[in-house]
């Protein structure tokens, strides 16, 4: 199902992408798990897929590639910047990392989210070479991962600070599978509240279902905006599929508010 958006909230989010209306940012998630299996559902919508897991706290993260050619002198991605948070009460923040190939280079800030990541600079391939990671020290987790050749993450997870809210207008999926039989999926946003809290769990806010037959994508407004106070995370899962090798993509987009 399209949408449209309205031209005033068009013109509206025009100006909070040209950064002309104090304390909005434009924010736009999206993400591909490639292979969800009917053996390993439930998966978030990233890169590694499973079940993405975050640091049990501020965490320096070690990066790596899987090739040699994502160096400092490398045909592939030389440096990459890195976006999340330190604490749960600050802002986002970001730094550029120059990789040494399959040898870890440490962040200098230390994150209790990594929710993205793309190249800045490149070799003569002008694409990352190997698979990327950015794994949480003590905590050995892969909190994010750019897969060969596509330059940055494609994760639909997103950390909100505390006295921020994130205004969803939309959020998206879609599903590719080729050849085989007629098969099905289960698409839920989940929300994480008081993500600073050790007891805080995922609760769902929205449920969609996918046929490879029919109904292989939709896009849906919230209409009001679908407010998400900070401190949270906002996920896209894919609760269930009918067959194996199922390729979701999915994401959601809105404003950020708050100083």
């Amino acid at each position: 199902m399209a949408y449209a958006v309205r031209p005033d909230m068009a013109d509206f989010l025009l100006e909070v992408c040209k950064h002309n209306i104090p304390y909005h940012s434009a924010v736009n998630k999206f993400g591909r798990n490639p292979d969800v299996d009917t053996a390993t559902d439930p998966e978030d919508v990233w890169d590694v897929g499973g079940i993405w897991v975050p640091p049990t706290q501020a965490r320096i993260h070690n990066l790596a590639s899987s090739s040699a050619d994502d160096a400092s002198a490398g045909t592939g991605m030389r440096t990459v910047k890195v976006y999340g948070l330190t604490s749960w009460d600050t802002p986002e923040v970001n730094e550029t990392v120059i990789l040494n190939g399959v040898s870890a280079v440490a962040t200098v800030n230390s994150y209790v989210i990594v929710h993205r990541m793309h190249g800045v600079t490149f070799g003569s391939g002008g694409l990352n070479a190997g698979t990327i990671s950015a794994t949480a020290v003590t905590d050995a987790t892969v909190t994010a991962q750019i897969s060969i050749g596509k330059g940055q993450t494609l994760m639909a997870i997103y950390g909100i600070p505390s006295g921020k809210t994130l205004y969803m207008y939309q959020w998206r999926a879609g599903m590719n599978r080729t050849g085989g039989a007629a098969s099905s999926s289960d698409v839920e946003l989940f929300v994480k509240s008081n993500a600073d809290q050790a007891d805080a769990g995922w609760t769902v806010k929205e449920h969609e279902g996918l046929v490879s037959t029919g109904i292989s994508r939709f896009n849906l407004p919230f209409e009001p905006r679908f407010g998400v106070n900070g401190p949270a995370i906002v996920k896209v899962q894919v609760e269930n599929v009918t067959a194996n090798d199922t390729d979701i993509s999915a994401g959601f987009h809105g404003v950020l508010v708050g100083i």
